[in-house]
């Protein structure tokens, strides 16, 4: 994580109380605790179509293939005398866990360079399964789409974690080519419940 001058997890509880978050998912059936990973979809709307910004992670495997364009996201952590930790080392302290909306806005800030002054809306879009790209295994994730002012409000890459090679921003149907096998069908389920969302109030 980055120490900029004025904490991330401050600025990120100063910013969401100005907030609402728009509820575009059914209500949970499972407790937030259960889900160790959030993530954001920025987005932009302009000429008819709506971009997402997504990312490709650095290679971790010399001689294997680049990632592919994926979903930004990653696990929530907790903080504890040492600082912040991964939510799932032990600590005796267990009273500061982030909570999802603020892991999945800490990820878009490291990751991708979201500018939280850019972000016009916020709307919970909900659980999503995808597979780890390590053991195959299925896991969890809690998404929420971000509409920005433009795609031009990113934080330059020299502001973005080294983990991140590149960020783009894509139409669904353009990262249902290149995309992540496992993360498609996540955009394509977003991409629906903000156009239905997005054409029910342009009709109002």
């Amino acid at each position: 994580m980055h120490n900029s001058s004025m904490n991330v997890h401050a600025r990120i509880q100063t910013f969401l109380q100005q907030q609402t978050v728009v509820p575009l998912a059914p209500p949970a059936t499972v407790v937030e605790e259960t889900y160790l990973k959030a993530g954001v979809v920025p987005f932009v709307r302009g000429q008819g179509v709506i971009r997402y910004c997504l990312m490709k992670p650095v290679a971790k495997r010399p001689g294997l293939s680049p990632p592919a364009f994926q979903i930004c996201k990653g696990t929530r952590m907790r903080k504890s005398d040492n600082g912040w930790i991964d939510m799932r080392e032990p600590s005796e302290n267990r009273e500061g866990t982030e909570t999802l909306t603020t892991t999945a806005l800490r990820e878009g800030i490291e990751e991708l360079g979201i500018n939280l002054e850019a972000i016009t809306g916020i709307f919970d879009v909900g659980p999503y399964r995808f597979s780890s790209a390590h053991t195959g295994s299925d896991k969890h994730m809690w998404l929420y789409a971000l509409e920005m002012a433009s795609v031009d409000e990113l934080l330059p890459m020299e502001h973005v974690e080294k983990s991140t090679a590149e960020r783009g921003w894509l139409t669904a149907d353009e990262f249902a080519v290149v995309g992540r096998d496992d993360h498609r069908y996540i955009l394509r389920d977003i991409a629906d419940k903000l156009e239905k969302y997005l054409h029910g109030h342009a009709a109002r």
